[in-house]
């Protein structure tokens, strides 16, 4: 068998992604190499390696086209880096914050995705001409978070933009336990993004992710990013020996 779903034609899981903070830094490539798989290779933006902590809410869930009773909306706060799987630009997941214990179960056991529950809050209030929107987060209590206030009308960035090379993402890839790559296909279109007016954050990155991330305590972020966010569709895994096959 490969590991293809056996309808792997259609999504298995959609929702509608929206008020997408991404907070961007630079990040050793070899320190990015610890978390790929296999064949999978760092991505690189004018020759440098970048992770993201990147706050979402997660709403209009369906799983196989079905609403699951209590489960239709949640928030979600990310830490991935940049990656190259089979040419195509991806994502591989340090950690995904989320606020229930079933959500974090079912993507460890089911998918091999490292889910972790956690508390999270969200604030996000519009005005005439702007848009602000506040995640506060951890793992036993909201000591951390990140914050971002942009100009209310977004635009969708070039190609040629870093915006660009952040959102438009098409798979998430991380190695299973048999070191096989188990990629999810993840298609949406192109988010607009709002011009940013402020940042603001204070996240212990080595607490969450591990010691080898704490130089991000006191790093400055390349890039801050409020997408306004869209329909979003992601395809069952797919299994392979290498990026190759």
């Amino acid at each position: 068998m490969d590991g293809r779903d056996s309808d792997a034609s259609r999504p298995f899981l959609t929702a509608h992604w929206s008020n997408v903070v991404l907070l961007t830094f630079e990040a050793p490539e070899d320190l990015v190499r610890t978390q790929l798989a296999p064949g999978v290779e760092p991505d690189r933006w004018n020759g440098k390696t970048h992770a993201s902590l990147v706050a979402l809410e997660m709403r209009d869930v369906r799983v196989r086209g079905w609403r699951v009773p209590g489960f239709a909306g949640h928030l979600q706060v990310n830490f991935r880096v940049y990656a190259r799987y089979g040419g195509q630009p991806a994502v591989t997941f340090v950690r995904e914050l989320v606020p229930s214990r079933l959500i974090a179960a079912v993507g460890r056991l089911r998918y091999g995705e490292p889910f972790q529950a956690a508390r999270i809050s969200a604030r996000v209030i519009g005005a005439t001409d702007r848009v602000s929107a506040e995640y506060r987060f951890g793992l036993d209590a909201l000591r951390d978070r990140v914050s971002a206030t942009a100009a209310r009308d977004g635009t969708v960035p070039g190609a040629a933009t870093f915006e660009h090379y952040l959102t438009e993402r098409t798979h998430g890839c991380r190695a299973d336990r048999q070191g096989r790559v188990r990629a999810f296909r993840v298609t949406h279109p192109p988010w607009a993004v709002r011009t940013i007016v402020s940042v603001d954050y204070a996240v212990d990155f080595a607490a969450l992710y591990g010691p080898a991330w704490q130089f991000l305590n006191h790093a400055r972020p390349v890039s801050t990013v409020l997408a306004v966010g869209s329909d979003v569709a992601v395809y069952p895994p797919r299994l392979t020996g290498s990026t190759n096959s």
